[in-house]
């Protein structure tokens, strides 16, 4: 199987168990799951799917050159993902820490195709859905892993950044973790990751649509137009039950993701708080034979972390006018 990848370009996949997994309906599925939680209709900017990114930190693994089985763990690491990802956290569980989908990988995959395939090639399905456990796949922040290193690549690339291929070419594999090679690289890595924290992730407008959807979701199991289930379809499916619905609270809330809204600033009775996980990292990098943390290393760096503590964590308090 060819893949032709926009981080990586083209990788070549010959073991079965990896092309029975990718042909999966279960990982087809991603396709129709988006990264950034909507559909680029709901959405402010362009985005991909869970799908491409998974593939991707695939890709990312076999070049770090990690075992099959940390490669398969890779590749299926957001099978268990629902529809619109993190906004499920703001409707139904904690939106500061988003791990509602890290909750229910294991029984996801055991009540999945998956089991059965990857039993065919004598892998344990409870061992490969222990994600924590593949030092290369997952690191806790501000470490860098393939899942984290994978998006955030991708949305560079997404955005037009010159210097994704010279990060890739300096990404290693020491003693089992992801690190960089070249000190410029692991800055503008870790420069980068802050922008996409500060202009998009942490930023009031992607909040505010992860408030409004979750709104949604929390009206239509309320009123038992959809049901948890439901979230394990694609998005397109939930949003054609949805857009059936006749519930004006919905159509409204949906219409104001497609056509706009404003955000002002708020404190006052109306405002509205809004949360949103904090990421930030701090890459190691290869120093002679040992590695060491960027922010040890450039001074600029280390001084910017210092206001990324400070600034991102704070909620916002906005009314949103519809």
């Amino acid at each position: 199987m060819k893949v032709i990848d926009r981080v990586y370009g083209e990788e070549e996949i010959m073991e079965s168990v990896l092309i029975d997994l990718i042909n999966s309906k279960v990982v087809q599925r991603l396709k129709g799951i988006s990264q950034f939680g909507m559909p680029r209709e709901y959405y402010h900017i362009n985005g991909f799917s869970r799908y491409e990114h998974s593939v991707g930190v695939l890709i990312l693994l076999r070049r770090l050159g990690a075992s099959i089985e940390e490669q398969v763990a890779g590749l299926l690491h957001d099978v268990s993902h629902t529809a619109f990802s993190h906004v499920v956290d703001w409707a139904i569980g904690d939106p500061t820490r988003e791990d509602f989908q890290d909750k229910n990988h294991l029984k996801f995959i055991e009540k999945s195709e998956l089991k059965g395939i990857l039993t065919k090639y004598n892998l344990d399905y409870s061992k490969i859905a222990k994600i924590e456990e593949f030092g290369l796949l997952e690191q806790e922040a501000p470490g860098l892993c393939a899942d984290r290193v994978d998006y955030t690549l991708r949305e560079m690339r997404l955005f037009g950044d010159k210097g994704v291929d010279f990060m890739i070419k300096s990404l290693a594999n020491f003693d089992g973790k992801i690190v960089f090679n070249f000190l410029k690289a692991a800055e503008a890595f870790a420069f980068g990751y802050a922008r996409c924290q500060k202009e998009h992730w942490g930023g009031n407008q992607a909040r505010v649509r992860y408030y409004i959807l979750a709104d949604i979701l929390k009206e239509a199991i309320e009123k038992k137009i959809i049901c948890l289930d439901d979230l394990y379809r694609t998005e397109s499916q939930v949003l054609n039950i949805l857009m059936s619905s006749g519930n004006e609270h919905i159509l409204g809330k949906l219409n104001a993701l497609r056509n706009g809204f404003k955000i002002i600033n708020f404190s006052g009775e109306g405002g509205v708080l809004i949360k949103k996980k904090f990421r930030y990292v701090d890459p190691d990098v290869i120093v002679g034979c040992e590695t060491k943390k960027l922010s040890e290393l450039s001074s600029e760096y280390g001084k910017n972390l210092k206001i990324q503590k400070v600034e991102g964590g704070v909620p916002a308090s906005v009314r949103i006018i519809y």
